[in-house]
């Protein structure tokens, strides 16, 4: 009877893991079938260096960012996979090779356009670093001219400005009343025929504040400033435009009399057209005739004339020619079109670049195909997407296998942790688990206990391509100072999708020097036990050391005597305040180097009325002073945790060797009542105003404590605030402020000296 029991038992038992067994192999055979249509959709793809590699682009779906795939153009491996940061679904039509780089726009919040400047071995700059911002996408538009990419935008009430990207560098021009301009600028509109070669120099009419007109050139001299043509009010708009190309023209040494455009009149051939008499010349002489032809702009020298063979496109066959606008010359290209239509060779969504003096012209088609031509050795390759897509797809994952399904396995979805609670019951019942999750514990701990506690920042993070319960295990890499010295390391962590982690995000570790190796410590194990900043009360002023001078500030190195040790800080000393010995600070130290907290004997650490709050940093300018192994930078950041957008502008002696870039977060001491009082401020009305007195109070971290009386209207502001000792403030400065008309107070929102 005892056996009989046991046996029903056993097969009660297998009931529910034979179903399981059958959903876990239908489940696994389905992810197999549909491996494919689960990868990413290209929007587009384009050839890189040379011919050599593949990059596709995927648009940003929901709550994700676009990402860019590199692949080996011949063998289609998987090199290099990044993400791009960007808005649902806002990517720009535009792209642009320059410097053997691929160029993609992006919009994101907050940071608006981004410039992502794609190279052949991973690497991926952002070239607009959030100086191209606007309120949405779409008060940016992004144009293509001879290689350049044209960008104009509108910041809020800040006005408009324009932007072209030449040669792999962002030039940024504002559109504003003054040398350029009699009034405001309110809005410009392309000229959508000067972009195709109508004019010599792509232009856009601006309507002003007084209702009058100009017209700019799209693209930026060597002073970083359009070309502008006042409309006089005895002409007429046609007559401006025309007087505004041909000044264009000649501001910027193109000619104006040789323009290479298509007669629309049948056969539709390319003619020389002079634009200052409006008159067309002779049909342009390639070597086979180019009829129904596209005139495509690929940079400063050269132009592509593409079409058919015959008269009629239908019957022809597609040829096209490099034509150099200085020499004459033609380069055949036609082998280029052979895997092209008519109707793809003239569709807007059809680009082609190609740099000066280089062999090779590319070609890509927005969710079609892409190409490139060795105009050397006439050899062309070209791709279609569909087989971009399924490189996408890692080795085997598409066929049954064992090395699939442990993959699968991986993934951990419900069913099949279900499957293996009911294969692996029995040892989860003689407390195998438990053990194994104590020993994963137990190990952890000893990792954390073995190393020294220091704080870091994330720089880098890829997924290793391990996923543990549907959650991908990514590979950070970690950057922070040890014992004065800027260290790197990498530590691997399965993370949630939902976790908000970020490049830039400071973070808790535990580092073993004698391994070179880390762990992350957890919020629960760094309760109590992570090293806290020690504050150094009444260190004093022993000696100063003065380095150099930048602008109107002295670059000291001050030593500080504190509890029998001695302690070197590195500060900026604005004209009109003194660092004097015999003085006392509070000082903070953290992995060992020094920082002053607050300085002076007038100022007295008061933990409660002082705040220290992460700040974003969104640009780094760097200066060339070094101080005892500490190299000075000037930081924008933005204030987080706090209820409004605060912006502060930091000089820091950073330690040599650590790289802090946008997204780093570091500390900003302030004082709660200046935060409250800026936070109301800045809700208020602002402008110019000039400082008439200024004395100090000591210094909050190392920025000096101000009093400063300023002058606007007629009416004095008091402001009580610390200033950028790069920058100092003297009676006579203007500075730009934010001030309240009944209180008289006011802070300062820029400095004469930016």
């Amino acid at each position: 009877m005892r056996k009989r029991t046991f046996s029903y038992m056993n097969f009660m038992f297998l009931i529910p893991l034979v179903l399981l067994s059958v959903m876990v192999w239908r489940d696994y055979n389905h992810q197999i079938t549909t491996v494919a249509e689960r990868q990413p959709e290209l929007r587009e793809i384009s050839y890189l260096d040379n011919g050599k590699q593949i990059i596709g682009i995927a648009d940003a779906q929901m709550g994700e960012d676009a990402r860019v795939y590199w692949f080996d153009a011949t063998s289609g491996n998987l090199i290099h996979k990044r993400n791009i940061p960007a808005n649902s679904n806002s990517l720009y039509d535009a792209l642009s090779y320059q410097q053997g780089k691929v160029i993609v726009p992006t919009f994101k919040d907050n940071t608006g356009l981004q410039l992502h400047a794609l190279g052949p071995s991973g690497e991926m700059d952002e070239l607009a670093q959030s100086t191209l911002t606007a309120e949405t996408a779409s008060n940016i538009e992004i144009y293509e001219w001879r290689g350049r990419l044209i960008i104009t935008g509108e910041r809020g009430n800040s006005g408009l400005y324009l932007a072209q990207v030449k040669d792999g560098l962002l030039t940024t021009s504002s559109l504003e009343a003054g040398e350029q301009f009699p009034a405001r600028p309110l809005r410009f509109r392309e000229l959508y025929d000067s972009f195709e070669n109508e004019k010599s120099v792509p232009m856009f009419d601006v309507t002003l504040k007084d209702d009058s007109f100009a017209y700019i050139s799209g693209i930026l001299d060597g002073k970083g400033k359009p070309a502008v043509l006042l409309q006089s009010e005895e002409e007429t708009s046609f007559e401006a435009e025309d007087r505004a190309g041909i000044q264009f023209a000649k501001h910027f040494a193109y000619d104006a009399t040789k323009l290479v455009r298509v007669d629309s009149r049948y056969p539709g051939q390319a003619h020389l057209f002079n634009a200052v008499t409006q008159d067309w010349g002779a049909v342009l002489p390639t070597p086979k005739p180019v009829y129904q032809a596209k005139v495509i702009l690929l940079n400063d020298r050269e132009v592509l004339v593409a079409g058919s063979s015959t008269e009629d496109e239908l019957s022809g066959s597609l040829l096209g020619y490099v034509y150099n606008e200085q020499t004459g010359q033609f380069t055949d290209a036609s082998p280029l079109f052979k895997s092209l239509s008519y109707e793809e060779l003239t569709d807007d969504r059809t680009r082609f670049f190609k740099e000066a003096g280089s062999a090779e012209i590319y070609f890509s088609v927005m969710q079609g195909p892409a190409g490139v031509l060795d105009l050397t050795a006439g050899t062309v390759q070209t791709q279609r997407p569909e087989q971009v897509q399924y490189w996408m797809i890692p080795s085997g994952k598409d066929r049954i296998s064992l090395a699939s399904f442990w993959d699968y396995l991986r993934q951990g979805n419900a069913l099949v942790i279900n499957w293996l609670i009911w294969l692996l019951l029995p040892i989860f019942l003689f407390g195998g688990m438990a053990l194994l999750f104590s020993g994963l514990k137990r190990s952890h701990s000893r990792k954390v206990a073995s190393g020294q506690r220091i704080q870091g920042a994330i720089i880098g993070m890829e997924e290793t391509g391990t996923y543990i319960n549907e959650q991908p295990q990514i590979r950070f890499t970690v950057r922070f100072t040890d014992e004065g010295r800027a260290k790197e390391v990498a530590i691997k962590k399965v993370i949630s999708f939902l976790d908000p982690v970020k490049i830039g995000d400071p973070v808790w570790i535990s580092y073993n020097r004698a391994k070179n190796k880390a762990v992350f410590v957890t919020g629960e194990q760094q309760e109590g036990e992570q090293e806290e900043m020690t504050l150094l009360a009444d260190a004093v002023l022993r000696h100063i050391d003065e380095h150099s001078r930048i602008g109107h500030s002295r670059v000291l190195l001050l030593s500080f005597a504190a509890g029998g040790r001695n302690y070197k800080v590195p500060v900026l000393e604005p004209a009109g305040f003194e660092y004097r010995i015999g003085e006392r600070a509070n000082l903070t130290l953290a992995q060992g180097v020094a920082r002053i907290y607050s300085y002076g004997n007038t100022l007295r650490y008061d933990s409660k009325k002082q705040l220290t709050l992460p700040g974003e940093v969104i640009r780094v300018s760097e200066y060339p002073v070094t101080v005892d192994s500490r190299k000075l930078m000037l930081l924008e950041t933005v204030l987080q945790d706090t209820p409004g957008r605060i912006g502060k502008i930091n000089s820091l002696f950073v330690p040599s060797g650590f790289n802090v870039q946008p997204g780093t977060v570091l500390p900003v001491i302030m004082r709660r009542e200046d935060l409250e009082k800026e936070l109301r401020l800045q809700r208020g009305k602002q402008g110019a105003a000039i400082v008439t007195s200024v004395r100090y109070e000591g210094t909050l971290g190392e920025r000096p404590l101000a009093v400063i009386t300023a002058e606007r209207g007629g009416d004095a502001y008091s402001i009580y605030q610390t200033i950028e000792p790069l920058y100092g403030v003297a009676a006579g400065d203007e500075l730009w402020i934010a001030y309240d008309e009944n209180s008289r107070e006011a802070i300062i929102i820029n400095y004469s000296s930016q």
